[in-house]
């Protein structure tokens, strides 16, 4: 076999493993949510690639302004958004997170501490579906390609903690992206979250990166 046909071939096939390689990591993450190691996670939600392509702006733009408010996101993961929210409620505001690993909330700590933003800021290790929040305490909730890492049989749960913590006239805000490993699509997730008593409102984006924003169903 020629030199140049084997380039070829070896590049055909780190091509097929890195497919196939994929592919698993995505039957995985329906199969078995989970969250990603910190490892993996520092490199997928804190790279520049991410930063330009994959940032939370979609999510803003529904939000409106946050200033002054009380706001909480489940997985925090290393921190991205928890100094995006820090900044935008400001001062007057609060902003809780939470994370089921230990490392997350010290990563994301230490993160705030570094930038001067963890006076207004309060981090948990916790569960999504034990949230250590008051009840009717927050006017915003995130979850930004989180929701799909909590396993299906626990969602409704989850669903009802947030719906606990919010204000009455409080929001959901959930951002989905594709290639995330933990995706879903905005049909499916629109229909899981009224089937447990959310109303979507809005949704910016397209099928593969999109924003949402929901409610709690008014209950007569």
């Amino acid at each position: 076999m020629a030199k140049g046909d084997r380039v070829v071939w070896i590049a055909l096939a780190v091509v097929v493993v890195l497919i196939g390689g994929w592919f698993g990591i995505r039957y995985r993450g329906q199969h078995w949510p989970a969250p990603m190691t910190m490892r993996i996670e520092q490199f997928f939600l804190d790279n520049p690639v991410r930063r330009r392509f994959f940032s939370p702006e979609r999510l803003w733009q529904v939000t409106g302004s946050l200033e002054g408010l009380t706001v909480g996101e489940i997985g925090v993961g290393v921190g991205v958004v928890m100094e995006q929210l820090a900044r935008r409620v400001g001062s007057d505001g609060r902003v809780y997170g939470i994370d089921i690993q230990a490392e997350a909330v010290w990563r994301t700590r230490e993160r705030l501490k570094k930038l001067k933003l963890i006076d207004q800021v309060s981090l948990q290790e916790a569960s999504a579906t034990r949230l250590p929040w008051p009840d009717q305490g927050l006017d915003w909730v995130f979850l930004v390609t989180v929701f799909g890492e909590i396993p299906v049989p626990e969602r409704a749960l989850a669903l009802a903690e947030v719906g606990r913590v919010l204000k009455p006239h409080g929001r959901l805000g959930i951002l989905e992206y594709w290639p995330d490993p933990h995706f879903q699509p905005e049909a499916k997730l629109s229909q899981t979250l009224l089937q447990n008593g959310f109303v979507v409102e809005q949704v910016i984006g397209t099928r593969i990166i999109y924003a949402l924003t929901a409610r709690r169903e008014e209950r007569r």
